[in-house]
């Protein structure tokens, strides 16, 4: 009896040590599992950090460069629409000829706050005021610096470089040099990741001069993504802080997109394939 109850003593010790080395090894697993996943996460964070940067600084310097030019300034005092549209023209191929932009707007703003006329949408210049909602812009104006930023206007939510115009510490009005994510789309394309780009929907009132598909329209979110697919994945989901989230065969990483006022009026999510 002495020899069975040791027996079976030792084959409980057995199994319970057994069950606590598995459940420790399991454990471990999922521990290094989630950090090589954090790691590998924040690789792809700090690509998208940098992309938006390099974006962000070549419309800023663009339009820098462009508000220096004696014609821009003449033609705000004067009002005198024909010239800066000759030079800016002249601007804008410039640009695209240097391959760093695949397209470029311009917008040139009145220092009331209205626009004076987008070089891409002549004829439907109308001086309409963007004083409500463009924040970036009051910003340039009080602080007479130029400023980068991502911002919803007329045309939807794009990255924006604002340029003051100033002669004799006047200011006259600004300069803004325009584009949209395609670049960075195309970034994570070649690496086989999708980027999705996505703007409140509760902005919506905004970008009026956009017709958006009816496939590009969520619950709460609106996809920026020119070419357009099933995006259903997306549908019904809040991405309100940094997070990733594992899919079936793919990762859903996203984090939030702020204007210059620090409000969150978009997200980032991009689709890693496992």
């Amino acid at each position: 009896m002495t020899v069975n109850r040791n027996f079976i003593f030792l084959i409980l010790f057995v199994a319970i040590s057994s069950f606590f080395l598995f459940w420790a090894f399991n454990n471990y697993m999922i521990y290094e599992q989630k950090n090589s996943n954090e790691s590998l996460m924040d690789v792809y964070l700090n690509d998208l950090a940098k992309e938006i940067k390099k974006n962000k600084e070549l419309v800023l310097t663009s339009a820098v460069l462009i508000s220096k030019n004696d014609d821009i300034k003449r033609c705000l005092k004067t009002n005198n629409k024909e010239d800066c549209i000759k030079y800016l023209e002249k601007s804008k191929q410039s640009l695209v000829s240097t391959s760093l932009f695949k397209d470029i707007k311009i917008h040139l703003h009145k220092k009331d706050l209205k626009s004076f006329f987008r070089l891409w949408d002549l004829k439907n210049s109308k001086n309409d005021s963007l004083q409500d909602f463009r924040y970036c812009l009051k910003i340039v104006k009080n602080e007479k610096k130029p400023k980068s930023c991502i911002e919803i206007g007329r045309f939807s939510m794009l990255i924006r470089g604002v340029s003051p115009v100033v002669e004799d510490n006047e200011y006259l009005g600004s300069i803004e040099a325009i584009i949209d994510f395609s670049s960075i789309i195309e970034h994570f394309k070649e690496k086989d990741i999708k980027l999705y780009v996505l703007m409140k929907k509760e902005y919506l009132s905004i970008p009026t001069k956009v017709k958006f598909k009816k496939e590009q329209i969520l619950k709460d979110y609106v996809v920026l993504n020119n070419k357009i697919e099933d995006f259903s994945f997306l549908d019904n989901k809040r991405f309100e802080y940094t997070g990733y989230e594992k899919k079936s065969n793919y990762y859903l990483l996203y984090t939030p997109i702020y204007n210059i006022s620090k409000e969150q009026i978009g997200t980032y999510v991009l689709k890693i394939y496992i």
